[in-house]
């Protein structure tokens, strides 16, 4: 990137100051945390945070927007908070490790910057990591469509999505194709995936009701018309857009 050029990693959490993961895999990193949590992180040993103020936001999506509208870097980085670890996938799968099993911090912070270079020297406003790490869904280094996982990479100059806190739509999903619709292009960097935990943040009792969750697609569909679709049965999406 220029020299003048910012970047910075993220992970926004919520509620998960009692399992600090995805933390430990970088060189450095910042928590995006709500005001009345930032204590609590504080004492989990979190030392480099970005507080929100009360009442600023009060979802992932309004999180993630929040933090594209006041971080201070041109291109971020933005991570879950349950990475446990990350991955090479071609025909098989490698996790990035040191031979005692740690994380190779440096090559996994070195694989985010350069797809951060990556969409900085393309002009890119978005891009995103795939949400399995089985090798069947590998087709190609990188993908110019396609559902979102637990990582995304963010040029803040470039990205042209909008959050519309009205919109039942308002989804990762709906970023990627948001920005297909008004750049023309996303991308997808297929090669390197994470694994993820999927257990609840404290206090929480359960995930999206699966009502919610149909009123969710519903939205989708009405939203984008043929280039999205799900099959009902087994719970699966689909992004209709070929390139």
């Amino acid at each position: 990137m220029n020299p003048n050029t910012l970047f910075n990693i993220y992970c926004m959490s919520y509620q998960r100051s009692n399992k600090i993961l995805t933390k430990h895999l970088f060189e450095y990193c910042t928590y995006v945390v709500r005001e009345k949590e930032a204590d609590a992180y504080r004492r989990a040993g979190i030392d480099d945070m970005l507080v929100i103020p009360e009442g600023e936001a009060w979802s992932f999506m309004s999180t993630l927007y929040w933090l594209i509208q006041h971080a201070p870097e041109d291109v971020i980085f933005v991570a879950d908070d349950d990475l446990e670890k990350f991955v090479y996938r071609l025909d098989t799968t490698t996790y990035l490790e040191l031979k005692d099993g740690s994380p190779d911090r440096e090559k996994i912070t070195s694989e985010v910057e350069r797809i951060a270079q990556l969409i900085y020297d393309l002009d890119i406003g978005y891009a995103f990591d795939q949400p399995t790490i089985a090798p069947y869904a590998y087709s190609a280094e990188f993908s110019f469509t396609g559902m979102p996982g637990h990582m995304r990479w963010i040029n803040r100059l470039k990205l042209k999505a909008t959050y519309d806190p009205d919109d039942p739509a308002c989804s990762d999903i709906d970023m990627m194709m948001q920005e297909l619709v008004k750049n023309r292009i996303v991308l997808q960097p297929k090669y390197l995936c994470v694994k993820a935990g999927m257990d609840l943040n404290a206090n929480a009792s359960s995930t999206r009701t699966r009502k919610a969750h149909l009123l969710f697609v519903d939205a989708m569909k009405n939203k984008w018309g043929k280039y999205y679709d799900y099959n009902y049965k087994r719970n699966i999406a689909f992004i209709r857009v070929k390139r």
